[in-house]
């Protein structure tokens, strides 16, 4: 791409644009009135959040100092606030990211807070002011929660079940609101659920699409295998495409409110570890509409060796299934009157189970890559960033591959996941 192509624009002059005086004294009285109390605003801070790193959006702290009413200390609480970009940003980046933070903000506000009410366990942080370009909620780590160590690269069993079990509480509390309010959440909220990474005019997932045929076509397996590589050429293309109809309601499963973005650096965990405490997800930008299978598989997927997810997948989805009835019960809802029943869910699971080794290869065309490749792209090549993420990624893709034995090995065996589903399937 020539340096023609990337025009950057600046969407905001700085970071303390962000905030009215009047906002703050509004958030200030959303986060008081969780505990009965007024109070008086007396400044406020903007802060970046240099321990969070996205692609999506940028990050901040919202420190509020205030008094409360008959008294004369002063307080401060902290809050934390994603935004879309104010610094300099591709203009064709801008609108499509800016598309992603107001479906956030406005899930939040709408629903996020109200589906909160429906368990005992924190699995989702509370959301106090709300704009297209930006929200404000709690601040999880204020709250005893920490993300896992930034060279965390999988999560073990003990690591991935409470991020599994979030999500079943998630999915529970999604039909126990369905059943309140007598509505189903895919058409109440349909213009908020819209896809935003998996779709054939999503540029983002087509050129991931490119640069896994292109890996798959040098997979030991195949490599030399003259049928194989017409396979790959011409049917798994096609093939591929049947995940653009699996990121949709079913027409055929129990469909929930899912989070479907469940990795490692979306989960916070309580700082000290209790049984009756679990993990709190974060990023809810690409949230749909689907079987619960969708979020189960992808987080699977997403975090564990494919070695290891095969190893312990029984366990984990009898951990997943159970905490699932349980929450159910607890909010008087009937699992098999629901249609997800084991049954169901273990059929689910085998229906979608190419969604989840699609997704996962893709995913590792950016989460995977070796030596904070892409974060360094995006701080010192923005250009060349966005043409990896938008443009073409097959070429850097195969060259890190030559480059980094782990990096291949691991694409390889991610790929394996998905010849076993479709070329070597067919061939049973």
């Amino acid at each position: 791409m020539s340096k023609q192509d990337y025009k950057p624009v600046l969407t905001r002059t700085n970071r303390f644009e962000l905030f009215s005086i009047d906002e703050c004294e509004q958030i200030l009285k959303a986060v008081l009135k969780d505990h009965n109390q007024m109070g008086i605003l007396n400044k406020f801070q903007i802060l970046p959040a240099i321990e969070h790193v996205g692609f999506l959006g940028e990050y901040y702290h919202l420190v509020l100092s205030y008094r409360l009413e008959n008294e004369t200390e002063e307080r401060t609480t902290r809050l934390f606030v994603k935004s879309m970009v104010y610094e300099n940003a591709d203009m064709s980046y801008y609108d499509e990211k800016s598309g992603i933070i107001k479906k956030e903000a406005r899930l939040y506000e709408l629903l996020l807070n109200e589906l909160k009410k429906f368990s005992a366990h924190v699995w989702c942080a509370k959301c106090y002011f709300t704009r297209d370009d930006l929200f404000v909620m709690q601040n999880i780590e204020d709250l005893g929660y920490r993300s896992l160590p930034s060279e965390t690269k999988f999560l073990s069993e003990e690591q991935l079940r409470p991020m599994l079990r979030a999500l079943a509480t998630l999915h529970a509390s999604s039909v126990a609101y369905e059943r309140k309010h007598r509505v189903t959440i895919g058409v109440e909220f349909r213009q908020w659920l819209l896809e935003k990474s998996i779709d054939p005019d999503i540029e983002w997932w087509t050129t991931g699409i490119k640069a896994i045929l292109a890996v798959t076509a040098t997979h030991p397996r195949v490599i030399n295998d003259a049928a194989a590589q017409a396979y790959i050429a011409n049917e798994l293309p096609r093939c591929l495409d049947r995940v653009y109809y699996m990121a949709n309601p079913s027409p055929v499963h129990r469909n929930v409110f899912l989070h479907r973005d469940a990795w490692g650096g979306n989960v916070f965990y309580p700082k000290e570890q209790s049984e009756n405490v679990g993990c709190v997800l974060v990023d809810f930008q690409l949230c749909r509409y689907a079987p619960p299978a969708v979020d189960f598989l992808m987080a699977s997927y997403l975090n564990v060796e494919p070695a290891q997810r095969k190893e312990m997948m029984e366990r984990i989805t009898s951990d997943y299934y159970e905490h699932l009835v349980s929450e159910l019960v607890a909010m008087g809802v009937d699992a098999e009157r629901e249609q997800l029943s084991r049954s169901d869910f273990e059929q689910s699971l085998k229906d979608f189970s190419l969604f989840g080794a699609t997704y996962n290869c893709i995913a590792a065309t950016i989460l995977r890559l070796p030596d904070n490749y892409l974060k360094k792209l995006k701080d010192e090549q923005a250009g060349e960033f966005h043409s990896f993420c938008n443009v073409d990624r097959t070429k850097s893709v195969l060259s890190l591959m030559d480059e980094h034995g782990d990096f291949r090995r691991y694409l390889y065996a991610c790929v394996d996941d998905l010849l076993e589903l479709t070329y070597y399937k067919q061939a049973e």
